[in-house]
């Protein structure tokens, strides 16, 4: 009976592996990287670019610097941004942001909504130029403290997200101007502040 029991076991056991052979990459221990590209079909990715992907969308945690209303300082706000932009896309995702004001209601803007950015260019010393599209060339109704906020906003927010940016001079309209508002001067390129943030 054992003897009959076996080889019945064994008859099942060489069906099983004329069936589900190697060949056919559904047995136990089958090579999975025997898929070859045409089969994944045409709107499959194929692996390079799924790893493409995978990079692109890793994002790093960064902050952006906006005004606490009725305090007179800067307050960091958490921003994730893709971690396979080169400085100047990212500078320009950072003023981006900066420009269109922060998402939560308790903070505030440190620029009118209406103010552009122009250009922004970074040298390989770690200075930063940005270039700022404003009306009439000035900010109307801005108190010294507002002034020091819309600086530092730009300059701690680039500064402290680019490894490669170390100070920040203002332009308005491509040129040298004096000030902002009428109260500080833009003449020097800024360093980062973290005294001003709370």
């Amino acid at each position: 009976m054992n003897l009959y029991r076996n080889r019945i076991v064994f008859f099942v056991l060489l069906g099983c592996l004329i069936m589900c052979g190697p060949g056919s990459g559904v047995g136990v221990g089958a090579n999975q990287d025997t898929i070859s590209q045409d089969s994944l079909g045409p709107n499959s990715m194929k692996p390079d670019s799924m790893n493409q992907e995978m990079l692109n969308t890793r994002l790093f945690d960064g902050f952006l610097y906006f005004a606490d209303p009725g305090k007179g300082v800067l307050k960091a706000l958490p921003k994730r941004f893709p971690s396979n932009l080169n400085s100047h896309e990212l500078g320009q995702d950072i003023l981006g942001a900066l420009m269109e004001g922060p998402p939560n209601s308790d903070l505030a803007p440190t620029f009118p909504r209406d103010t552009q950015v122009i250009a922004l260019f970074i040298s390989e010393e770690g200075r930063a130029w940005v270039d700022l599209g404003i009306e009439d060339g000035r900010l109307k109704n801005m108190d010294t403290v507002s002034e020091l906020l819309a600086i530092y906003s730009i300059v701690n927010s680039l500064a402290l997200n680019i490894p490669g940016v170390k100070q920040v001079k203002l332009l308005v309209n491509g040129s040298d101007v004096a000030t902002l508002g009428g109260h500080v001067s833009l003449k020097y390129f800024y360093k980062p502040n973290m005294l001003i943030v709370k």
